[in-house]
């Protein structure tokens, strides 16, 4: 069976497993401590393709309550596992109670998974010097000097509560202002209806299509 063929369905994993996999799959992060739950992805034949490990959000300033945080996404590259993954995290949360799903990624990745599951992009978080102070000093296990996007996913009726710290809650964010094309990283503007464009022409979208349907077709 090609990774193209397989058909996949979600399954409850533990979090010993889970970290198993990630710790032999992740290209640049470890697997984390802890979970509120963990799922994984497998084919016909019962393999592994990937897992996605749940928990509260890392950031505390985001901690309200009614938010949890995809904190690792992980698979072995088989089509269609990391969107069935997060649509599947979102649905769990949501029917837990939770009223908002968010996840990180870093700026050089497309996030076309994301948006394939529905999620949408709302913050840019600017790169750290390490997590280390003098009053707490900590040795840094995954990348902080580059720059990250902020994903997220909410069901209609949430509203984040009021701020109770004397931060503000976006002191490392800015908000992305400039989009660029998926394609050729040309910068777009916003369109009309504002739904965010991901090329800067019609051209850049067939392009990226008979790209995409190229790469399909020597994976096969």
């Amino acid at each position: 069976m090609t990774r193209r063929a397989a058909q996949l369905r979600i399954t409850p994993v533990s979090l010993a497993a889970a970290r198993a996999f990630v710790a032999l799959h992740h290209r640049h992060n470890p697997a984390p401590v802890g979970h509120k739950f963990s799922l994984g992805v497998v084919d016909r034949q019962g393999v592994c393709r990937g897992v996605a490990v749940v928990g509260r959000p890392v950031a505390r300033m985001l901690d309200d309550g009614q938010t949890l945080e995809v904190t690792r996404v992980c698979t072995d590259g088989t089509n269609n596992a990391c969107s069935a993954l997060l649509g599947a995290a979102w649905r769990a949360a949501r029917e837990l109670g939770f009223r908002r799903l968010i996840t990180y990624t870093q700026a050089t990745e497309t996030g076309a998974s994301l948006r394939g599951a529905g999620w949408n992009q709302v913050a840019e978080i600017r790169p750290r010097q390490g997590w280390s102070s003098k009053g707490r000093p900590r040795h840094d296990k995954h990348p902080t000097r580059v720059r990250r996007l902020r994903w997220q996913v909410t069901t209609a009726d949430y509203a984040p509560p009021e701020f109770r710290h004397n931060l503000p809650p976006d002191r490392d964010e800015t908000l992305p202002t400039t989009l660029r094309c998926t394609f050729c990283t040309a910068p777009i503007t916003q369109p009309p209806t504002g739904r965010r464009s991901r090329y800067c022409s019609h051209a850049c979208r067939q392009a990226a299509y008979r790209a995409r349907t190229a790469q399909n077709g020597e994976a096969a």
